[in-house]
């Protein structure tokens, strides 16, 4: 008997490598509201994953500068993405291949569902992954277990589910709210910093999937 039937995914740095796009964009907003500050493509990295509140409230107590500031990241990420984003290999293939197998497939992303829904849809995920959690939907993003729970709310009869992802909060995330959690070796943090966070799995590839399945069907 299959043990393990949902699998919820984090989208960006996951599924679909957009970290350029993000690098970009985060470079042009500091460099619109903040010109004399001087940030590191490592420490603009350090800014995937968490929600944009959270990055911009490190740097201004002035909540109206944050929603200025979200404001223009939007406005340069729409521009910057067009063509500049792409799925890693067999994501849609795997994917589709656990569609047919019958397990419960969803996203759950740290981005407004407005800014996540063109490279989504892009490659017709939509017709794959029917359930999409994004930050406009919760009341508290990852680590908290909130996103988690709102997504496994849509398979009232799941079993057991794990959460995947590239970013510590998403790991986090899928501990709190009590499932499995795997990281992926490709997140542009590396796979070491997804360790400190100790994630049940660490996939390799995307197809990997299955061998965790497995191990997690034979326990």
């Amino acid at each position: 008997m299959k043990k393990i039937d949902t699998i919820l995914f984090d989208l960006d740095g996951t599924l679909i490598d957009t970290n350029e796009v993000i690098i970009a964009s985060f470079k042009a907003t500091f460099k619109r509201h903040f010109p004399d500050l001087v940030l590191s493509k490592e420490k603009i990295g350090t800014f995937i994953g968490p929600t944009l509140q959270q990055t911009f409230g490190e740097y201004t107590d002035d909540i109206n500068l944050v929603n200025e500031m979200i404001k223009s990241y939007r406005e340069f990420y729409v521009v910057i993405e067009v063509g500049n984003f792409e799925i890693y290999p067999n994501v849609k293939e795997t994917l589709i291949k656990l569609d047919k197998l019958g397990y419960n497939l969803a996203i759950v992303t740290s981005k407004f569902k407005e800014a996540a829904w063109p490279s989504f849809t892009f490659y017709g995920l939509e017709n794959i992954i029917k359930v999409f959690i994004a930050l406009d939907h919760v009341d508290k993003p990852k680590p908290d277990k909130e996103p988690v729970l709102k997504a496994l709310a849509h398979f009232p009869n799941h079993k057991e589910a794990i959460m995947i992802g590239d970013n510590q909060g998403d790991i986090l995330s899928g501990q709190n709210a009590g499932i499995y959690s795997a990281g992926v070796s490709w997140s542009f943090k590396g796979p070491d910093h997804l360790k400190e966070v100790n994630p049940d799995f660490m996939l390799e590839n995307i197809e990997d999937i299955f061998r965790v399945i497995k191990e997690i069907d034979e326990e």
